[in-house]
């Protein structure tokens, strides 16, 4: 069933595509902070889970394999399920806008850590897998409430220094685990209404044709400029959290 905003919708969409082929990540978290504006937050991550999983997969496969990432990170991919199952039953039964505040300060406690003398470098060298353990299980927390888990994976893999293409590749692993799982939940509890599927699948096709056109560009961004992109993304995705709690 078409809405009243359908055509702007669709441009969010396709923006949002363009974005996550630029980046490698992104369509969740800026279609959810848009849509939102215009339907309740539940409806607007119902609406972005299965174009979410299509760019997620292509994203992978464009310079990596599934069982490279598997082999090298399971550890990260499972701390992340178990993250997302947590996250996503916090959303359907006990939903808050406040659990968008818990993400902003750990987004600023990490962009300030220099200022406050703290350094997560040494004891992610020291300690990866734990460390890998902690914030796989705390972005699929965050991925699971808000639809937004990517500033707190990004923490680690700028501290992991992960090359930019094997970076995004890892990161659309954990992502694809996400959004499965609350497809899932969310089709347990009974919260996709099949009506809508021919809409969502518009969606879907969209966001792909933005991703494609979005990836051209990608390749063209080095490895500095793709790590300054991150850590300047972070600073006003912190604001929008907290901003977006009060006012909506």
């Amino acid at each position: 069933m078409m809405s009243d905003t359908w055509f702007i919708e669709l441009v969010i969409i396709f923006f949002s595509g363009i974005i996550h082929g630029m980046l490698g990540f992104g369509f969740p978290m800026i279609s959810t902070a848009f849509l939102a504006m215009f339907m309740d937050l539940k409806k607007a991550v119902l609406y972005t889970l299965l174009p979410t999983i299509a760019l997620n997969f292509f994203s992978l496969k464009r310079d990596n394999s599934f069982s490279s990432i598997w082999k090298e990170y399971w550890l990260l991919i499972v701390s992340v399920m178990v993250g997302s199952v947590v996250g996503t039953n916090l959303l359907v039964f006990y939903y808050s806008d406040k659990y968008k505040l818990i993400l902003a300060a750990l987004i600023l406690l990490y962009l300030n850590k220099d200022r406050l003398k703290i350094s997560l470098s040494s004891r992610v060298q020291n300690h990866p897998k734990g460390m890998m353990v902690l914030f796989g299980f705390l972005s699929g927390v965050a991925g699971g409430m808000a639809n937004i888990m990517i500033p707190v994976l990004l923490i680690l893999i700028l501290e992991l220094n992960i090359e930019k293409k094997r970076a995004i590749g890892v990161m659309n692993f954990c992502f694809i685990c996400n959004k499965s799982l609350q497809v899932l939940i969310f089709g347990y509890n009974g919260n996709f209404n099949f009506q809508t599927l021919p809409y969502i699948s518009l969606f879907v096709l969209i966001a792909i044709i933005g991703f494609f056109i979005g990836s051209r560009v990608q390749d063209k961004i080095d490895e500095k400029l793709y790590k300054k992109l991150l850590n300047t993304l972070l600073w006003p995705l912190s604001f929008y959290l907290i901003v977006s709690t009060f006012y909506k």
